[in-house]
């Protein structure tokens, strides 16, 4: 019985260490079978390249603008906020004046052209007879100025004689002598010391101008006429400083026991009465001296206009008058741009942003008063880094979020400039990218930020690996394939590197074929 039990004991041993063996065998296999490497499969896709930016979001066109001469403000028809076309007056100045002027300078232009024409024409025998009647008015109007100029002079001896012998003589002994002594006493000693010659002098003045009252006008002589004027002027002119000064002596005397009041208020009478015929007499012959000027002038004018319409017109006067023309239509031309620049119109549709104009306000030129940007219209600005921007090409399409929306919201926009220009940012060189969004849309808004996903090239259905599988080594490209269980390294030629990941393989790889991937260690 005990080797029976003993048997049975030992046997149990040994099958258990049988079912040990065998379970650890076949753990190890499995253990054995398990691959420590991770692969991809070799398949077709599309490989697409991007670069990710960030930008902001700007209308297509803004512009602030401002006169280019101030004036007053006279009407503001587009306020914050309205939609404008293109031509629609944002702000207008008063340009009253202006069109005044304009009207005048119309007329004149008219008044030139009618000119022209009726001087290439050529004047009628009416109009000749016309001209020679205006001539021989002129002519009357010259005589009647020069028997004004003769009467004037005339009246000047009268006036000054009447001035100086008359009405203040008075104040002299011997006013007619060498030796003239005033009768008055005077407190200013260079009036005392200048008036005696003063009146010396003017009664050579006064003889001088007897002398020529005598004789004006006898010959008809014109050039003596004007001669025997500027005399007379002159004359007046000397007689009337001297009774300015005395009347600086009257007005300062005071009544005394030599001198009554009385008397004084006589002297200044008679002084200020003097003062004011030759004050009058002088008026009145500078008006008859101008007359006659005026009177010469028009002869002289109708004259030249019989001339021209007598012996029919020149070259030289049709050129002139042409050059009138042209003149005339510059000075026109001119008022047009004038009245222009007072109107600040729209370059382009869109919706008003700024408008600081008041309604009677005056404004300064060169000051911006309005900013307008374009409507519907949108632009994204962003910078794009030198290590990015060989890749990026006008006409890149790309995808664009707006942080306003979130990254659901999905817009399409394409590159439509890159400026040459870099553009320091924190150190880095970047490069100002600009894109149009393709569709209208009005969700978007000025000063939104946008981020931008730019598909800068394209692969469709290539093969294609992760990129982190491809290793490089001397200048060549190496991945490791499983096969059979084994891996073994090739050489590869690669393409397009993906922004997801993957890379584009144009040699040394077959569809379906296992790409390591990762290797356990």
């Amino acid at each position: 019985m005990k080797s029976a039990f003993h048997f049975l004991k030992t046997h149990k041993t040994l099958w258990l260490i049988a079912v040990l063996l065998v379970a650890g065998g076949v753990y190890f296999m499995q253990k054995e079978e398990v691959s420590p490497y991770e692969t991809a499969s070799i398949k077709r896709s599309d490989v697409v390249q991007e670069v990710s930016v960030t930008g902001r979001v700007e209308s297509e066109a803004q512009v602030e603008l401002a006169f280019e001469s101030g004036g007053r403000v006279s009407a503001m028809p587009s306020p914050v906020g309205a939609h404008i076309a293109r031509g629609d007056v944002l702000v207008r100045l008063d340009a009253s004046e202006l069109l005044s002027l304009r009207a005048q300078a119309q007329a004149n232009l008219e008044y030139e052209l009618a000119n022209l024409a009726q001087l290439t024409k050529g004047a009628r025998r009416e109009e000749v007879a016309v001209s020679e009647a205006k001539v021989a008015s002129a002519k009357v109007a010259v005589n009647n100025a020069l028997l004004g100029v003769v009467d004037k002079i005339r009246g000047a001896y009268s006036a000054a004689d009447d001035a100086v012998r008359s009405d203040t003589d008075i104040l002299w002994r011997n006013s007619r002598t060498k030796n003239p002594e005033l009768n008055i006493s005077t407190t200013d000693s260079s009036l005392a010391i200048s008036l005696p010659p003063q009146r010396i002098a003017i009664e050579g003045k006064l003889n001088d101008l007897a002398g020529i009252a005598q004789v004006v006008g006898v010959d008809g002589d014109a050039v003596l006429l004007m001669s025997q004027l500027e005399t007379t002027e002159a004359s007046l002119s000397v007689i009337k400083k001297y009774l300015n000064d005395l009347a600086l002596v009257v007005n300062g005397l005071s009544p005394s026991s030599m001198i009554l009041q009385s008397t004084i208020d006589t002297y200044k009478a008679n002084v200020a009465a003097a003062r004011g015929s030759v004050e009058a007499t002088l008026t009145a012959l500078l008006a008859s001296d101008k007359d006659l000027l005026t009177a010469e002038s028009a002869l002289a004018v109708a004259e030249d206009e019989l001339l021209l319409k007598t012996s029919g017109p020149t070259a030289e006067a049709i050129t002139a008058q042409e050059a009138k023309v042209a003149s005339m239509r510059a000075t026109l031309a001119n008022y047009d741009a004038r009245i222009a620049k007072a109107v600040l119109m729209a370059p382009f549709s869109g919706v008003v942003t700024k408008n600081d104009a008041k309604l009677g306000q005056t404004v300064a030129p060169n000051i911006a008063l309005v900013s307008l940007m374009s409507d519907g219209k949108w632009k994204i600005e962003a910078n794009v880094p030198e290590a990015d921007i060989a890749k990026v090409a006008v006409g890149n399409n790309a995808t664009v979020t707006l942080d306003a929306y979130g990254s659901d919201a999905l817009f399409s926009a394409s590159i439509v400039a890159i400026n040459p220009a870099e553009t320091i940012l924190e150190g880095v060189s970047t490069y100002k990218v600009t894109l149009h969004f393709v569709e209208d849309d009005n969700r978007i808004r000025s000063g939104m930020t946008a981020n931008i996903d730019i598909a800068t090239d394209k692969r469709e259905n290539v093969l294609a690996i992760p990129a982190r599988s491809v290793t490089t080594r001397d200048g060549k490209k190496y991945i490791r394939v499983l096969s059979e269980g084994i891996a073994v390294e090739r050489v590869v030629e690669t393409g397009l590197r993906g922004s997801d990941g993957l890379v584009e393989i144009l040699s040394g790889l077959s569809e379906g074929e296992q790409v390591i991937t990762f290797e356990q260690k």
